[in-house]
């Protein structure tokens, strides 16, 4: 899968919606919908499964006067084997951490430049059987009132959402590092460490910031919303959130 965004529609979306409507070959409505996605993007316009065709695609875009940026295949791949970090430690100058599986990193904090916390949004369905006994004069009637109730089963659906904070951290040549709000050891902030993982991590982000005042910091991620306006009508935020992450991570770079 290769993406194809606009992003800095500084001018009136509105007069846009034409050229917008040519290059892509939809319809006038198609096109305003789009881009009525609050925000100057970036904002997904195209998902391609050839590379080629999604560069042809920008080019295009650009010669239409938008700006535009392909996300490719490996930018995602890339992104979704992220260092997902267990244990950390700040340190005067440098941020240390570890995973799971033994991966361990010394990152200067001079070195992050790119800061994007974000929120993990996870569905899940289950269906359940629900029994109630209620009063059947009939059947009372007709056993005699030997039985006066009856039992009918309900089949729902139930659906249930769970939310995690997030930390993508983007330093040099390193990997990209993600700090996960409930998968984190929280010990290595000793004394300052609080009573729950929620104040923890809000601790770690400040803590974060502090120590990188000169870093490049996006809330974008922080909500559903904003999610779903990255990624537009054509991918979700629950399925599709390490694409949005990607995406807005290369615009950011790409603007420093």
């Amino acid at each position: 899968m290769h993406v194809v965004a606009i992003h800095s529609m500084n001018t009136d979306k509105e007069t846009l919606a034409g050229s917008l409507s040519a290059v892509l070959k939809v319809t006038l409505y198609e096109a305003l919908t789009r881009l009525r996605t609050p925000g100057n993007g970036p904002l997904i316009v195209a998902v391609l499964a050839e590379k080629e065709r999604a560069e042809q695609l920008s080019e295009q875009l650009r010669s239409a006067g938008f700006k535009s940026l392909v996300l490719t295949a490996d930018e995602i791949d890339t992104a979704s084997c992220a260092w997902i970090v267990r244990r950390f430690g700040l340190g005067k100058n440098e941020l240390h951490v570890a995973t799971e599986k033994g991966g361990n990193l010394d990152i200067p904090f001079q070195h992050i430049y790119l800061i994007l916390p974000g929120i993990r949004i996870s569905r899940d369905t289950t269906t359940e059987t629900v029994k109630e006994r209620s009063l059947d004069l009939g059947r009372a009637v007709l056993s005699g009132g030997m039985m006066l109730t009856k039992t009918t089963k309900t089949t729902r659906e139930v659906t249930t959402e769970a939310r995690e904070r997030f930390i993508n951290l983007y330093a040099g040549d390193a990997p990209i590092i993600v700090l996960r709000e409930n998968v984190l050891d929280y010990n290595s902030l000793g004394s300052a460490l609080k009573p729950s993982r929620s104040s923890n991590f809000t601790y770690l982000l400040t803590e974060l910031r502090r120590c990188c005042p000169g870093v490049r910091y996006d809330e974008r991620l922080l909500n559903r919303a904003a999610q779903a306006a990255l990624l537009g009508p054509l991918l979700n935020p629950e399925e599709h959130l390490v694409v949005a992450t990607a995406l807005l991570a290369k615009l950011l770079r790409e603007t420093i």
